[in-house]
């Protein structure tokens, strides 16, 4: 029997110089994040807010511009229990804000013992897609076979990505290791979270959809394997604010070569740490009482498609 190949590249590349002195920063930000005094009681309503704020930036990405203040309106409207509201945009955002929403019932307390189980990466992937892409099926844009399903072979992504996607047994094949890398144990936290978002970039398994649920891995992923335990950093932020570099570390990536995955690496790093500021402003908001808190839309709720 083979051995798996991907923990001792993981390892590699978290063991080169740069991405060992970022995963270092880090580590520092996160444990002054994780006493900060809005966490001690009010961690949950943080987290909502993170949810809000990740789903802005991250459909800014798509191209979806909305102010914060219409999705935080709809959410305490309770307007967005269907998948469409009839307007695109909001339509987008509130898709994002439903999977940032699921993602929190999966996080551990921040006080207590209670840690809800983490689904298997196939079930992840299929619910974080469901809820990303359900307002596009709604909308007609996207066909309902085409939901949290795997593109079957000769489809290709409607969305680009750095290099050309791969299709068939090739596809199969990325996606079977996307789907160890997830779940393999003991991974170097920020390498294996920065390679499984570059994967959905590059790979882009579903027809749709593919960059911003890799952005939603990255907060499920650090969230998980304690890189980031409290659950508040928009890991979306950066993209957000610097499509362009975002784009060009993804093609850095889609290389091969080390050197270009490494840099992939320290662009993932230094976007968590971007988040991490954000969260910082999550918490002084939270403290100042001018966030909306999450209406308790269950994190489980089904979209369109959802058996």
């Amino acid at each position: 029997m083979s051995t798996d190949p991907v923990p001792a590249a993981l390892r590699a590349i978290a063991s080169d110089e740069r991405v060992a002195r970022a995963e270092e920063a880090l580590r520092e930000a996160t444990a002054q994040l994780r006493w900060h005094e809005a966490l001690r009681r009010r961690w949950r309503e943080a987290r909502a807010e993170a949810a809000v704020r990740g789903a802005i930036a991250s459909a800014a990405v798509e191209g979806a511009v909305l102010p914060a203040s219409v999705l935080r309106g709809a959410i305490a409207a309770r307007s967005l229990t269907g998948a469409s509201t009839g307007d695109p945009s909001l339509d987008a955002v509130a898709g994002l804000w439903r999977a940032g929403v699921r993602l929190n019932g999966w996080m551990a307390d921040l006080r207590g013992r209670s840690r809800p189980e983490s689904p298997g990466a196939r079930a992840l992937l299929a619910a974080l897609h469901r809820d990303v892409v359900g307002p596009l099926a709604v909308a007609g844009r996207l066909g309902l076979e085409e939901i949290a399903v795997p593109r079957p072979p000769g489809r290709a992504p409607v969305e680009a990505g750095p290099g050309p996607a791969p299709d068939g047994q090739e596809l199969a094949a990325r996606l079977e290791g996307l789907v160890r890398l997830i779940e393999a144990p003991a991974l170097p936290a920020l390498v294996r979270a920065a390679v499984v978002h570059a994967e959905m970039a590059a790979v882009r398994p579903f027809t749709a959809g593919n960059a911003a649920v890799g952005r939603l891995l990255v907060r499920h992923l650090i969230a998980r394997d304690g890189l980031e335990p409290t659950g508040v950093a928009v890991v979306d932020a950066y993209a957000g604010r610097a499509p362009a570099a975002y784009a060009d570390a993804a093609a850095a990536y889609a290389s091969g070569t080390m050197d270009g995955v490494v840099a992939w690496v320290v662009w993932q790093a230094e976007a968590i740490l971007v988040g991490l500021d954000e969260a910082r402003e999550i918490c002084r908001s939270v403290q100042a009482g001018m966030t909306t808190p999450d209406p308790a839309v269950p994190a489980t709720a089904p979209g369109p498609g959802a058996g």
